[in-house]
């Protein structure tokens, strides 16, 4: 089977090869127009309308049509000052396979490309039709090779992934966003959703050719496909589809063509379809109903939908899935509904509604797509924090995750350390830079980049540069800056260079690295278990040869409000053998308990982690009730087209009286950093006062001042009779902790925690629920909806 594959893949190769030679008469007849406009219109005749496959021949000749009009663009880019794009469309268009890596760097070069010439429209056109060629060049080649249904599910949700950025709600083309382009990240959100249509109508007709005609969805009903995917190109709606424009229309429905392939492709398979509910047969006069306003496709949050039968059983609450809500009124209350939804109902309900309605398809585990006969109140909701109605959404006072005010805060990066000031919490050091200090100096802003660099490279061999108000580790960068007492010019250049690039469109934070000491931290069981699960992943890690693997870690913990207290209903690991431990990044996530944690460390650790959340998060209420205006006004500046529908003149409350500048749920990273040595001998106390961690001795290795006592009040001496360093170990043979006090009696501790981030939405759910025992599946955000639903009840009880 295999050999057969290859072997059709080489021919097929051999033919596309062919089909892009032939076709260098034709392109050569094409340049003397000079045209470009001509020359895309004749690339998107060799492809037909959509409606059928591409030949490998067809496709070589594409690729050599696309090719000339990159060259006719590159040489204007060129003539516009801009840097030569040649070698990555070589790369690309040359009648051989195409790599992911190949046609991000080409995308990338043409993203800042346009930023040479803002001015002219026109050249924004020529771009985003290279972008389109180059897109659909990526289509082709990632599904040339497809031998069954599944594999092409698998590759056309692979594409999307690359493609569209579904981080954000309007799941707009990376093209537009930040992480690629200055240029189009300026545009308005009419402009982006004009430029999406414009530039992908071949592409959502071919992938939706593809979608019905190639993968495990041919199997189901006409029926069953207009109503779960749509047609944009006869105007038929899909269930939950909605836009205010005809370009957003078509753009969701776009969408919606990613959501199903990726909900089939992460295991979800297609839901049971039904239609007009009726809003009794799920219990809502005695059930509470709290939606996620969040994409269908989302992949974190149906691990939260899973537990829709638990919460209607258990806690009297129907959790949906639904991305348009409907504005309303009632009992002179602005109120939130929904007509449609994605749930898991429990098995009782289930039974129902089967009984009593046509159900379209099947699912296995009860996932269900419904419309409603009569709109359903929401009395709680987890909203997208980029969804475009979330600049008025506090102001219908329904109980809200994360009120606009906090959420925004998350997003400020450079605003930490004052955010935790006072709390005995420390983040890492570091210095920010602004947008308006490179918009008021231009590119004279490098000098002074490099200046914030020096300063912290005299005190940390390296620093870590991201941007302010992005997650997981987009666009950020490591580097080492000082070696011994040399600075490293080429590092710091290049990282003076990446915060030039990214202030331009948002702020940033230049930030120590912390030393991550992985293999001293956790337990040995747990590490072998990583060295297995990297394993699988084909990443090989040496744990105790050399070169020995670099491995760093971070923790999340998620904190939650009930009934008037905070509670932890997510314990979460990550490790990496990457500076940037990102899940998405090929960091593994495992349950953080007390066994994972090295015996000696377990119960500092478990102290001190709790001690940093409820601190911090205390410490970040005080904040916002002082600076939410700041706030605001900073968060507007990444998205200015809120600007005009965002009216807090004052604070108010929910309708349960819970005011709109506080918190009631949080994601926040920390990271662990020892007091001791690789030998446990103690080396520095940390002054909770003062947020300082304090020395025991000098560079020369000679005791400070500051003094430590044993559990009897005596002084621990730290130099011997002839003034000779001593070394305090902080553990006895055993390995039991001794006890230690500082000046101010405080207990010392092997370590402390700091804060890293705090992070909006919902993260990193599914894949610490994936390594739960069956017996404990989903208990984590059972309890995040089991406890934001005691809000949503008692706003029910006073909506009436």
């Amino acid at each position: 089977e295999e050999r057969k594959r290859e072997f059709d893949r080489i021919v097929s190769l051999k033919e596309r090869k062919n089909g892009f030679v032939k076709a260098n008469k034709e392109a050569a007849e094409l340049e003397k127009s000079q045209d470009f406009s001509f020359i895309y219109i004749e690339a998107k005749r060799i492809l037909g309308n959509g409606l059928s496959s591409i030949s490998c021949a067809e496709f070589g000749r594409f690729l050599r049509i696309c090719k000339l009009y990159l060259e006719i663009l590159n040489r204007k880019i060129i003539s516009l000052g801009g840097n030569n794009l040649k070698p990555h469309i070589e790369n690309i268009f040359s009648g051989e396979e195409i790599s992911d890596q190949d046609y991000l760097k080409l995308v990338t070069g043409l993203g800042s490309s346009a930023e040479i010439n803002t001015e002219d429209k026109n050249f924004y056109e020529e771009i985003c039709r290279a972008f389109e060629l180059t897109d659909i060049s990526l289509l082709l080649e990632m599904i040339s090779n497809c031998a069954n249904e599944e594999e092409y599910n698998s590759q056309i949700a692979k594409f999307f992934d690359i493609t569209v950025n579904s981080h954000l709600f309007d799941y707009l083309p990376y093209h537009y966003h930040r992480e690629r382009s200055a240029a189009f990240e300026k545009l308005s959100r009419d402009k982006k959703f004009e430029f999406a249509k414009r530039y992908h109508r071949w592409l959502y007709t071919h992938l939706r050719y593809l979608i019905t005609e190639k993968t495990p969805l041919k199997n189901f009903s006409e029926d069953y496909v207009q109503l779960w995917v749509g047609n944009a190109d006869e105007n038929i709606d899909a269930i939950g589809v909605s836009g205010e424009t005809e370009q957003e229309r078509f753009w969701f429905h776009y969408a919606r063509l990613r959501d199903v392939v990726v909900l089939k492709y992460e295991g979800f398979g297609y839901p049971e379809i039904l239609l007009e509910i009726e809003p009794e047969d799920l219990k809502i006069t005695e059930r509470t109903n709290v939606a996620i306003i969040y994409p269908y496709g989302n992949t974190t949050v149906p691990v939260a939908l899973e537990q829709g039968p638990a919460l209607a059983k258990k806690s009297n609450i129907n959790l949906f899935l639904s991305a348009f809500p409907i504005p309303d009124t009632k009992n002179g209350n602005k109120i939130l509904t929904i007509k449609d939804g994605l749930f898991y109902p429990c098995e009782e309900d289930l039974r129902t509604l089967r009984e009593k309605y046509h159900c379209l398809g099947k699912n296995e585990t009860g996932m269900v797509l419904a419309t409603f006969k009569e709109p359903l109140i929401l009395h709680g909701i987890f909203f997208h924090f980029t969804h475009p109605l979330r600049p008025e959404i506090d102001h219908f006072r329904v109980p809200i995750i994360q009120p606009l005010i906090w959420e925004a805060a998350t997003h400020l990066k450079c605003e930490l350390p004052q955010m935790l000031k006072g709390s005995g919490v420390k983040c890492p050091e570091q210095e920010n830079w602004y947008m308006d200090d490179t918009a008021r100096v231009g590119e004279k802003a490098k000098i002074a980049i490099r200046e914030k660099i020096k300063k912290l490279a005299k005190n940390y061999q390296a620093v870590i540069v991201k941007p302010e108000k992005e997650s997981g580790g987009r666009k950020s960068l490591i580097l080492p800056v000082r070696k011994g007492n040399e600075y490293l010019e080429e590092n710091i250049d290049q990282l003076a260079e990446l915060v030039y690039e990214i202030s331009k469109t948002d702020n940033v934070v230049i930030q120590q690295v912390l030393d991550s000491r992985v293999r001293q931290l956790y337990s040995r069981e747990f590490l072998e278990n990583m060295v297995e699960r990297f394993a699988r992943l084909g990443i090989p890690v040496l744990l105790d040869r050399e070169p020995k693997t670099p491995l760093f870690s971070y923790f999340r913990q998620i904190l939650v409000l009930g009934k008037g207290e905070y509670k932890i209903s997510h314990n979460i690991t990550v490790v990496s053998t990457s500076g940037i431990a990102n899940v998405g990044q090929g960091g593994l996530l495992s349950e953080y308990t007390d066994d994972i944690i090295d015996p000696k460390y377990r119960d500092d650790f478990r102290k001190e982690i709790t001690r940093a959340a409820f601190n911090s998060m205390e410490s970040q209420r005080k904040y916002l009730k002082n600076n939410w205006r700041y706030v605001l006004s900073e968060y507007l500046k990444i998205y200015p087209e809120f600007a005009s529908r965002i009216k807090y003149d004052e604070i108010f409350t929910d309708l349960t009286g819970f005011s709109i500048d506080d918190i009631p749920y949080e994601m926040g990273d920390y990271m662990p950093i020892f007091l001791v040595d690789e030998e446990d001998n103690l080396k520095y106390i940390f002054d909770f006062e003062k947020e300082e961690i304090i020395p025991l001795y000098d560079e020369k290795g000679y005791p400070t001042e500051v003094k430590i006592y044993d559990g009897n009040g005596k002084e621990i001496k730290r130099s011997d009779e002839k003034g000779k360093p001593v070394l305090v170990p902080l553990f006895d043979k055993k390995g039991n902790k001794r006890k230690l006090y500082d000046a101010k009696g405080v207990e010392v501790s092997s370590l402390v925690m700091y804060k890293i981030e705090a992070n909006p939405g919902a993260g990193l759910w599914r894949p610490h629920n994936d390594q739960l025992p069956p017996e404990r599946k989903g208990e984590g955000v059972f309890a995040i909806f089991d406890n934001f639903g005691q809000r949503a009840k008692v706003y029910k009880e006073k909506l009436g």
